[in-house]
């Protein structure tokens, strides 16, 4: 405490996102001047973008003298790798280089009656730009699809016979995806974009961009340039706007892809997306997710990714919509299995009100990200946090709100801030005492690991199984179900959080590749006492299993609001028998979804920092965020940051802490006085006073968690 708090690193401050005002030598000196003197860590930068991009050489030339001047004033910067967002077409050079990598999807164009045969002749134009597939789905569940896209004429245009029966059409076109999407309903430009699924539309991208950048600074990368900073790449397939028929994603390799992979035709599962009820439609239905996410997490994360590595920098950025669940299957196919791909994962968090920051209508999307790096073993992350919504409504964040946002970051495990505040109004003497609290708590974050002892369980397949594809605005799909896990994920992460829990999230493929023993589940970097399964109705069999072998080993595991019923891998409801030997352990509890959901009475959950309001406390524990780390000497770390504008009052209790206790306001950088008092519970047991949206860092000479509440 005494070595990092007084002059902690400088590289863990703010880094500002002034884009061009680097490349710009009207601007440049005046920036670089303004970060050095108000503490900043560095800058987020870019080249400016011109008619003749990316051949302008006088720019690149700017570009390179502004991040020199950076490097040789010791502050650090990010890269940011687009003009405006979303990112992969740089400045529409991509796509207007290379057509054929334009953005296409799938029109599913599903006629609203049904169709009564025999006819003999019926007729039926088809929208979109060139008819795909075309197809009878029979109503009743057992007889086959009925493929008539031989039918069609040069036009596009069907002329069909009907068979006996009773169907619905279902026709699929290829087209170019601009209309109400995110690249013509962004704040940047309307522009095309690239397809996502395609590797060779990300290294066409990279060849512009990054390429340039390394030619002119690579002797700086991985040393005052630290990563770059991909923003909002998505599919777009995902409509920003209301539309008449629903969009899919789509690359001309998918059928061969698909069939190889899976065994059997594509066409089947785009029919189970529709045709729900029918023998092996869930499985088909994950089965065309599942490709969609694998094609883009490879295709443009994992592009981006290797191409850094290589060059000893870090690929980062921030995804989009990460704060509804169901919103990844058509932006990603899987967002964790994208964000699953950064070096550095982050957020875009774009309020700074404290009450924003805690809606629990959201996922806490920054403990999201943040436990992606905890498990990949980088433990580095960021967030793109500003006022922008604030701003909005025609006012801005103050300065007291930004030192907020700041432990809330911290506190959810974000360790790397850039920033779009303006910091206008603030003094320089502000700016640098907001530096110094970042660069503290950025310090503090990256000593030992975090102590989480609870996984969630990302749940992958019951999204892919249950998402209805739509022409709703964000392509909501407003089901009961999908309403309902959106809503029952988001309130288990925040239940959690309120019971002051670390927690992370993980996925089936750590489930099954984790270790098991000493009561824990675990992997290199993960290890933990109790799982929790939030309405979790498609497993795997393997998982299910994996679980049940878990539990033998005292590992508990909880499952909230639904049971695991369907396997994935057959798509049928086979998972009793796995699941009536697992609920027969002790271990295993299931908690039924309600309102106001609470961990607080479930004895099953693992808990090493217990927080007890006092009754004069006009903060409530739930305003409260936690952070508790774990030293290689057996010291342990912990963050209470109280996001409330009143004060907290109580008491720590810490079961398994011994020996001295200190603690540091890592605003001010000064300690504060710790008052230990009697108590019969075991470990260590002290009053604490939170200020109004302040934090305190406590130092534990000996963290041992105990193995149970």
């Amino acid at each position: 405490m005494e070595k990092y708090f007084p002059a902690p690193e400088r590289r863990y401050a703010i880094y500002p996102i002034r884009h061009d005002r680097i490349s710009t030598p009207e601007s440049r000196g005046q920036l670089i001047e303004f970060l050095d003197r108000c503490g900043f860590a560095g800058a987020v930068g870019n080249i400016r973008y011109t008619r003749n991009y990316p051949d302008d050489a006088a720019e690149w030339e700017q570009m390179e003298n502004g991040f020199r001047e950076l490097a040789a004033r010791k502050l650090h910067s990010w890269i940011y790798d687009e003009k405006g967002y979303p990112s992969g077409g740089a400045g529409g050079v991509v796509p207007e280089k290379h057509p054929a990598l334009k953005a296409i999807g799938l029109v599913a164009f599903e006629y609203e009656r049904v169709i009564a045969g025999p006819i003999g002749c019926y007729r039926a134009d088809t929208p979109g730009e060139h008819l795909y597939k075309a197809l009878l789905l029979p109503l009743d569940p057992l007889a086959p699809v009925i493929d008539i896209t031989a039918d069609a004429d040069v036009h596009g245009t069907l002329h069909f016979a009907v068979p006996e029966g009773k169907y619905k059409l279902l026709t699929l076109s290829i087209r170019r995806m601009f209309d109400a999407t995110h690249c013509t309903g962004s704040y940047s430009e309307p522009r095309d974009y690239i397809n996502l699924c395609d590797p060779t539309a990300t290294r066409a991208f990279v060849r512009i961009t990054h390429e340039h950048y390394a030619e002119r600074l690579g002797d700086e990368f991985g040393r005052s340039i630290l990563a770059f900073f991909t923003d909002e790449p998505s599919l777009m397939s995902w409509n920003i706007e209301p539309i008449p028929f629903p969009q899919l994603p789509w690359h001309r390799s998918f059928p061969k892809q698909f069939q190889k992979r899976f065994g059997y035709p594509i066409e089947e599962a785009l029919a189970a997306l529709f045709r729900r009820e029918t023998p092996g439609a869930l499985k088909a239905r994950c089965d065309y997710w599942e490709l969609v996410a694998d094609a883009v997490a490879e295709g443009y994360f994992g592009t981006l990714r290797k191409w850094c590595r290589k060059h000893h920098l870090r690929s980062s950025g921030h995804m989009l919509e990460e704060e509804r669940l169901q919103a990844g299957v058509p932006l990603y196919g899987s967002f964790y299995r994208s964000a699953r791909q950064f070096d550095w994962p982050g957020i875009d968090q774009l309020a700074s009100s404290p009450a924003r920051l805690m809606d629990e209508n959201n996922i806490p999307i920054a403990r999201l990200l943040a436990s992606l790096a905890d498990l990949s073993g980088a433990r580095e992350s960021f967030s793109e946090y500003s006022d922008f919504t604030e701003r909005q409504e025609g006012r801005k964040a103050p300065l007291a709100w930004i030192h907020a946002s700041t432990n809330y970051h911290h506190a959810m495990g974000i360790n790397n801030l850039t920033a779009y505040y303006s910091f206008d109004g603030q003094t320089p003497e502000e700016l640098r005492d907001l530096n110094l609290h970042a660069a503290r708590l950025g310090t503090w974050l990256r000593q030992g690991r975090r102590a989480s002892r609870v996984a969630v369980l990302y749940p992958e397949a019951t999204l892919w199984a249950n998402f209805h594809p739509n022409g709703n605005r964000r392509n909501i799909d407003a089901t009961p179900f999908m309403r309902r896990l959106d809503r029952l994920f988001a309130g288990v992460s925040w239940a959690l959080l309120h019971e002051q829990v670390d927690f992370d999230y993980v996925d089936e493929s750590f489930i099954r590749k984790a270790r098991i023993g000493s009561g824990r589940l675990a992997a290199e970097c993960g290890s933990y006492e109790c799982l929790i399964l939030p309405q979790c109705t498609v497993l795997s069999a393997a998982t299910l299993m994996k679980l049940e072998a878990a539990l033998a080993a005292g590992i508990r595991v909880i499952a909230v609001g639904a049971l695991p019923k369907y396997n994935r891998e057959t798509g049928e409801a086979d998972l009793e028998t796995i699941l009536r030997r697992c609920r027969k352990n002790p271990g295993f509890t299931y908690l039924p979804w309600q309102r106001d959901f609470s961990f607080a009475a479930c004895t099953a959950l693992p808990q090493a920092v217990r927080i007890t309001p006092a009754k004069n406390s006009a903060a409530s524990k739930r305003a409260l965020l936690s952070h508790l780390r774990e030293l290689p000497d057996g010291a342990g770390l912990l963050f209470l940051a109280n996001m409330a504008e009143q004060p907290f009052h109580g008491t720590l209790q810490l079961p398994g802490a011994d020996g001295k206790v200190v603690a540091v306001d890592p605003h001010t950088g000064k300690s504060v006085p710790v008052r230990e008092v009697k108590s019969a519970l075991p470990g260590i047991t002290a009053e604490i006073v939170l200020e109004p949206l302040g934090g305190l860092v406590f130092a534990v000479e000996t963290l041992q968690p105990p193995p149970g509440r």
